[in-house]
């Protein structure tokens, strides 16, 4: 049994990486929903195109510079039970 079980929220950042798109989908087919990080809006389209059926349960932010972004990063946390 895992640590956290579905519906719990997860954050994977770097979301549109090739390895965190197979983490992604792995969460939502396990019933859990994801939030997922990206450095800028346009390199969300194709995984909003490629999650679109889980509606709700996926869900991107924007972080374009972890290195300065605290606040966001603080903000983005505020609701994910799991982060990878």
């Amino acid at each position: 049994m895992p640590a956290v079980a579905p519906p719990a929220k997860a954050l994977v950042t770097g979301a549109n990486g090739f390895i965190a798109v197979w983490v992604v989908r792995r969460l939502l087919e396990e019933g859990y929903s994801v939030r997922g990080t990206i450095r800028s809006e346009d390199k969300g389209t194709h995984l909003r195109q490629l999650f679109n059926s889980y509606g709700d349960k996926f869900e991107l932010a924007v972080v374009p510079d972890i290195t300065v972004a605290c606040p966001i990063i603080t903000d983005v946390l505020a609701s994910c039970s799991i982060s990878r």
